[in-house]
């Protein structure tokens, strides 16, 4: 597992920093840095949440487009 290029492009396009995001999904900066990454995995509901979060800003983004 490597850096998530994609997510954190997508974040970034979204208009949000990973600290939002991980705020946004419930967990803490580490976890969600750690997450992005490669050394942790995304549990699936944090997936669904991040996939949510970008849906409702305005992306068409699904599970292939960041995972």
């Amino acid at each position: 597992m490597g850096t998530n290029y994609k997510l954190k492009g997508k974040i970034v396009e979204a208009g949000l920093t990973e600290g939002k995001t991980a705020e946004m999904i419930g967990i803490d900066y580490k976890s969600m840095s750690n997450k992005i990454n490669g050394k942790t995995d995304f549990k699936q509901s944090e997936i669904n949440k991040i996939l949510s979060i970008l849906q409702n800003r305005g992306l068409e983004v699904t599970y292939e487009d960041v995972f």
